[in-house]
């Protein structure tokens, strides 16, 4: 490849990475309290969603018992 082409190809590159920030920088999404205030009290008394939290909270707290269990015994020897 000679230098000509890959100048072009660095150029091409650096107007396509300058469009892509342009679009990350002006999206409606890059405001987090806009995304918030879109979603907030999305599932206020909704059944579903307080189960799957529940199952969750007991799925990520079974973890925690099994690795505190295990670091007591290793502890014991």
């Amino acid at each position: 490849m000679t230098i000509t082409e890959l100048e072009l190809r660095v150029a091409t590159l650096e107007q396509t990475l300058a469009r892509l920030a342009e679009k990350v920088n002006t999206s409606p999404s890059r405001d987090i309290n806009a995304w918030m205030d879109q979603i907030h009290g999305t599932f206020q008394n909704d059944a579903t969603y307080r189960q799957a939290a529940r199952l969750g909270r007991e799925w990520r707290n079974s973890g925690r018992r099994t690795v505190a269990s295990r670091s007591r015994k290793a502890s014991a020897k």
